[in-house]
This record gives structure tokens, C-alpha cells and sequence, in this order.
């Protein structure tokens, strides 16, 4: 069969699906990534074959997202009117903030004459022209669009927990837009899209036909979506191993990085400072993840070594920790090669994996806002030093392996493209 990935444009999005497009086309199966030109390269890097939706001039500029958030104001309207707990305030900030403006910037008419969505036209295009039997997509519904259009079968995947799913059972359970006042911003930021091409929003188009969950079971939202376990097997892009690197230390290596994302729109200055001093004179060989930005005027101890970017399947299996701000992919990739972790209390997604990782003895938080850089090495040594830490590493590592693998979601896949009347 045909299938075609529909990717939001970052490598924190597209990396998570490079093992499943190497399941499937393991499994004889056809694979092609459409994205935003800007993606282009990455997507080939990876040894895929990439489709570029528009073009850079017709395509809305990532860097823009920020633009496409809801007012803050909105937000506190719409939080009142869902009756929004403190329970539920990250969920509520990770979708109104986060997913409802990445949704938004891909889904949003132009100002031309015909009011054209950027992307969604060239994804129902293409899907015509190369008629897939699967559409497989994250943050960008407009591939559900294009599917429905074409009468293919289409699924989500997702990065972490499921927030619009979340987010959509939370709109209905408060009775709707009678019940709230107001309505769904998540089929909003759709409409046009679907208008344009005389599709219907329902939770389908929204949620998909299917969803991949790569996200361990307690930390799921409630959701109406159908949901398949996939195991998240990290893939961080490619490179050539370096000889210091598979020649090893001769003392405990720790990886500090701040992830690939963040660095789109911050240096976290104050943070590396503290990284920097926690390390600063330990025993330890330290391979700091830093691009330029983020080392202006900073001092690198001499145990530190930089770089601008090393895959963490190379590095990962020689440290004896992490240390790192809290992102999925960080967390998931630690745990698949059992690494014990000192995740940053403020990150994004900290309130949601570091109380996994706790909770379960594979690692411990930091604060570099209230913690010296003292108490923070205190805890680094802990990590290096208590065994306990390692055996909750491997018992983390144990149930991420129980999830299916790629390969077995393939046949999944191939029953659900099968259902909507093509051969496979």
C-alpha cells in the first residue's frame, strides 16, 4: 500500500515516525513524508522520500507560530468557560497554547481573493495525484481533509499525550458551544479548511480514523479518540560515530542537553550558567548538547566537551545520566537505553515526565531558579553514585519494551487501510 506522512514541520516531530516508515516499508509498503518546504532536508536525511507542501513563499515561516496563538485573555475565557481546574492547567496550557496554535498556523485562510488555507490545497492535490491508501498525520488535520477527499484511510500519531483529544472530550463533557458559549476552538482553526473542500468536522476529521500513542499508559489523557500502543523507538538522526566516542572515558560520561526545539525561541542563558557550574571541576566527562546561542559568554569547563548537536542513539548508551530539560523525546530516548535522568523542574513538558521518571526511581528534578548550583550537583552525584537509580532505569526500560514496536502496529495499519475498500 501507499502511505503518506503528513509531518509538522520540525525534526521533534518527524523523528518519532522514521522507525515506523522503515516498519512499513520493511513490510513492502510505500512511503513518501509531506511538510512544509522548510523540512525538506531533514526528511531526506533520514533516508525517506520527502513531498514539500507549497512552497517557502505560499507556506506560513515556523519561526511565525507565536503569531498564531490565542490571546491570553481568550484563554482565560474559554479555561472559565471549560471549567478548567488546577488539575488540569497543563493539559489546558499544552493545548490552548501549544497544539491549538500549531494546528492554527497551518489551517488559517489568506488573504487572497479566494481565501486559500495554506498547505491544505497542495495536500488534497497530491493525495489525488498519488492516490495513498493511508494517511498518517500529526498537528496538521488537513491531512484528514485530503484523505477523506480521496476516500483513503488516515490515522494520528502522536508526540506525547493526547491534548486535542483531551481537549475535544473536555468541550463536549461541558455541553458544547450551548453549554460553554463559546465554540471548539480546535474545529475552528479546521472549518475552512474542511469548508473549502466540503468536508465535515467531526471527531474523525480531528482525531482520526486512528491513533498512535507512543505515550506510556499512565500518563494518557482521557480522550474519545481509538487508541493503538505504540512503542516510541528513538531515532535522532544520523552521523558518524566519533573515535572519543566509542573509545569511551574512563569515568562515568553525562549528557546534558536542552533538546532541539527550544533553541527556535530561547538561549536559556540562566540555565546553562547553572549546567556549566554543576559540572564544573566533577570527576565526570560531560558532553554538553550547545549551540552558539546558547554558549554566548559562557565559561566551559575544561570536563565539558560541546557540540552543536550529537545523536542521542550514540551517546546515550555510554553515559551513566542525563541531564535535561524534560521534553518527550529526551525522556523516552533515556528510558530506551536506561539511563538514569536529572530532569529541570520548568520544563515545558517536565509536569508530565518527570513524575513518571520519579515516580518510578529513574531519576530525580532540579530547580536552577530557587537550587544553587551546589544542591544540583548534590543531586547529579546521587544519580552517579546510588544504584537504585539504575535499577529504576531498567525497570522503566522493561515496560516501554512490553509497548508493541513499529513492526507490530504495521499489521494494524494494513487492516485499517483495508477497510476502507483498497487493496493493500
Amino acid at each position: 500500500m501507499r502511505v503518506l506522512f503528513v509531518v509538522w514541520p520540525m525534526a521533534a516531530h518527524l523523528y518519532p515516525i522514521v522507525p515506523l516508515a522503515r516498519a512499513l516499508q520493511a513490510a513492502g509498503h510505500e512511503t513518501r513524508v509531506a511538510s512544509h518546504p522548510a523540512l525538506v532536508d531533514t526528511v531526506t536525511a533520514a533516508g525517506l522520500t520527502a513531498v514539500p507542501v507549497g512552497t517557502a513563499e505560499t507556506m506560513p515561516v515556523l519561526s511565525e507560530v507565536g503569531g498564531y496563538v490565542l490571546p491570553e485573555e481568550e484563554r482565560d475565557r474559554l479555561a472559565k468557560a471549560w471549567a478548567v481546574t488546577d488539575a488540569d492547567a497543563h493539559a489546558w496550557f499544552m493545548f490552548s497554547y501549544f497544539a491549538l496554535a500549531g494546528t492554527r498556523i497551518f489551517h488559517t485562510p489568506g488573504d487572497g481573493p479566494d481565501a486559500a488555507v495554506a498547505g491544505t490545497d497542495e495536500l488534497v492535490a497530491l493525495a489525488r495525484a498519488w492516490r495513498p491508501d493511508l494517511v498518517l498525520w500529526d498537528m496538521w488535520p488537513a491531512a484528514a481533509v485530503a484523505a477523506r477527499v480521496t476516500g483513503a484511510a488516515h490515522a494520528r500519531y502522536l508526540w506525547g499525550p493526547d491534548y486535542c483529544g483531551w481537549a475535544r472530550q473536555r468541550y463536549q463533557r461541558q455541553g458544547g458551544e450551548e453549554g460553554t458559549g463559546y465554540p471548539e476552538p480546535l474545529a475552528e482553526a479546521v472549518s475552512r479548511a474542511a469548508l473549502r473542500h466540503g468536508v465535515t468536522v467531526d471527531d474523525e476529521l480531528l482525531l482520526g480514523q486512528l491513533t498512535l500513542d507512543p505515550t506510556p499508559t499512565a500518563l494518557r489523557l482521557a480522550t474519545p479518540a481509538s487508541t493503538v500502543s505504540m512503542r516510541r523507538v528513538p531515532y535522532t538522526g544520523a552521523d558518524t560515530v566519533p573515535e572519543w566516542l566509542h573509545q569511551g572515558a574512563g569515568r562515568p560520561r553525562v549528557a546534558v542537553s536542552l533538546g532541539m526545539s527550544g533553541r527556535e525561541y530561547a538561549t536559556d542563558a540562566a540555565l546553562v550558567t547553572k549546567l556549566l557550574a554543576m559540572v564544573d571541576g566533577l570527576d565526570v566527562d560531560v558532553v554538553a548538547t550547545f549551540d552558539a546561542a546558547q554558549l554566548a559568554g559562557q565559561r566551559v569547563p575544561e570536563n565539558v566537551r560541546v557540540f552543536d548537536y550529537v545523536p542521542f542513539n550514540q551517546l546515550l548508551p555510554t553515559c551513566s545520566a542525563v541531564v535535561h530539560h524534560g521534553g518527550s523525546g529526551t525522556v523516552m530516548a533515556a528510558v530506551a537505553h536506561r539511563v538514569p535522568q536529572l530532569i529541570a523542574a520548568d520544563g515545558l513538558e517536565s509536569a508530565t515526565y518527570a513524575p513518571y521518571v520519579t515516580g518510578g526511581g529513574a531519576g530525580l528534578t532540579f530547580d536552577h531558579r530557587t537550587q544553587s548550583a551546589e544542591e544540583m550537583r548534590r543531586r547529579l552525584l546521587r544519580l552517579l553514585g546510588e544504584p537504585s537509580f539504575r535499577a529504576g532505569a531498567e525497570a522503566l526500560y522493561a515496560r516501554w519494551l512490553a509497548m508493541p514496536s513499529p513492526r507490530e502496529v504495521v499489521p494494524v495499519l494494513e487492516e485499517l487501510a483495508r477497510g476502507r475498500g483498497r487493496d493493500v
